[in-house]
């Protein structure tokens, strides 16, 4: 099946945040050839999943009248403001927010329906930069469950967060592990991981959000069977 990424210059004017901004300045920082990849990348891939909302009430519109039909209707469009809230806080510029209101919006999540986050006990608010790496970091976790699970979310009194994905055949991007393995975005490799294409860019966003918060990225191997965790820790 082919799944097409469309892009216009009006979404990546829509996505042109400070966030946005932020990761295109660090790309050139670094060399990056083409200081916006990411932001593109970014805008395709949130038109894509704010796609199969926006086609369901469309198609629905027409019957709208009938009980079930209007139903189904109001169910999706409130799908689709969850979505749309999720993805304000997860890859703009939004508020700062405790654990429990990011377990709300994760409700708004594309495969909220086959996989359950579980976060920390609720605390102070979180500054809008860490609420979008701990939201973009849930949403790749759970990228690395194919069939559906758990992201299981634990907070440290250091401050250290660890995301355990768990379900049937689980596994982490190739291209997030390549990321982590390589320890920074210097020698190219942010330019590999973005031709992932906009399928696999919450890698490469999330690398960049930890870094622009200064925190660090690793996997706790030997932590026990099955998929290692993954620890986000305040540099040291």
């Amino acid at each position: 099946m082919t799944m097409n990424w469309p892009v216009s210059c009006a979404g990546l004017r829509a996505l042109d945040t400070p966030s946005a901004a932020d990761c295109a300045a660090e790309a050139k920082d670094i060399g990056m050839p083409h200081p916006h990849r990411l932001a593109e990348l970014m805008a395709a891939r949130i038109f894509h999943d704010l796609g199969s909302p926006m086609a369901s009430i469309t198609a629905i519109l027409p019957q709208a009248t009938d009980p079930a039909a209007h139903a189904i209707l109001m169910e999706t469009a409130c799908e689709l403001r969850a979505r749309m809230k999720l993805f304000a806080a997860a890859f703009g510029h939004g508020d700062d927010l405790p654990w429990h209101e990011l377990a709300v919006l994760l409700r708004g999540a594309p495969m909220a329906h086959r996989v359950r986050f579980e976060v920390p006990a609720s605390s102070g608010p979180m500054g809008s930069g860490r609420v979008r790496l701990m939201l973009s970091t849930a949403l790749l976790s759970a990228e690395a469950l194919p069939r559906g699970g758990v992201v299981r979310i634990a907070q440290a009194s250091d401050g250290a967060v660890t995301f355990l994905p768990e379900g049937r055949d689980a596994a982490w991007s190739p291209i997030f592990v390549d990321l982590i393995a390589q320890g920074s975005l210097e020698g190219g490799s942010l330019e590999r991981a973005l031709d992932g294409g906009p399928r696999r860019v919450l890698a490469p966003w999330v690398v960049t959000q930890a870094m622009a918060e200064g925190m660090e990225l690793s996997f706790a191997f030997g932590a026990g069977a099955g998929l290692p965790p993954l620890l986000v820790c305040p540099q040291v």
